[in-house]
């Protein structure tokens, strides 16, 4: 079964998705965070070793919202660390 979007729901997605708007399904919400986790921007002037670091830092955070209970969050850089 085919789950469809409204016209509303499908404008508030491409203009800036908001993980916290509960007019939103569980798949749009999920959808958003994985848009956020997804933007990342890299700088070829930034040495390799510093972004391994920067990662290195992003699981470690990752583990500890994980741990304080905020999904959101733990998903967000679980999802910046594998892209």
């Amino acid at each position: 079964m085919e789950q469809g979007f409204s016209l509303n729901t499908l404008k508030k997605l491409a203009a800036e998705p908001d993980y916290t708007d509960v007019s939103l399904t569980a798949a749009e919400r999920v959808r958003a965070l994985g848009k956020m986790g997804c933007s990342v921007e890299i700088n070829e002037d930034v040495a390799p070793r510093r972004y391994f670091r920067s990662g290195v830092e992003m699981e470690r955070m990752a583990a500890v919202y994980l741990e304080e209970g905020s999904l959101e969050n733990a998903y967000v850089l679980y999802t910046k660390f594998i892209t």
